[in-house]
């Protein structure tokens, strides 16, 4: 059992870095369920109405059961990816917290390294800290309506501004 458990510390690394690299991109694929178009159609010289299409599928009406079901199931898929990846690497990076207190590196310390060795060891958490960002900045940001675009733009620079 042992030696299982070190085999799978081994495969550790390269599968974090695997997610790691990917949350930001396939989180805001999961956040664009939200993303809507509108187009006109009414004809001339008739009062504007306007009916709104997925961006992702065109063939789903925004505001229909169908869009609803897709939006229920991208809720399922945040908790599961970037919010799951965020808790993922937010609890590695707190049961390294002591031995890397203690600076006595272990086999846990060793496969999640890509994720605090950059960092002086009060900081060990920032990289945690850094994904919260580009996860609001590429997904959650998204949750805003696009009718709202200037909120959605204050968003974006307050949290960029508390980075700084």
């Amino acid at each position: 059992l042992a030696e299982a458990v070190l085999g799978l510390l081994d495969l550790t690394p390269a599968g974090l870095v695997l997610i790691f690299c990917f949350v930001p991109s396939i989180s805001a694929s999961i956040f664009r369920s939200w993303s809507c178009k509108a187009y006109t159609v009414s004809p001339p010289d008739s009062p504007l109405e306007q009916v709104s299409y997925m961006r992702l599928d065109a063939s789903i009406e925004c505001g229909t059961d169908e869009h609803g079901s897709v939006t229920e199931l991208a809720f399922g898929l945040i908790a599961l990816w970037p919010a799951g990846s965020l808790i993922l690497f937010t609890s590695l990076l707190v049961a390294c917290y002591k031995p890397l207190r203690a600076k006595r590196p272990n086999a846990l310390t060793r496969a999640t390294a890509f994720l605090h060795k950059e960092y002086k060891n009060k900081c060990y958490w920032w990289e945690a800290v850094e994904l919260a960002r580009k996860l609001v900045l590429t997904g959650f940001v998204l949750l805003i309506p696009e009718e709202r675009a200037f909120v959605r733009l204050v968003v974006a620079t307050l949290v960029c501004s508390c980075y700084a």
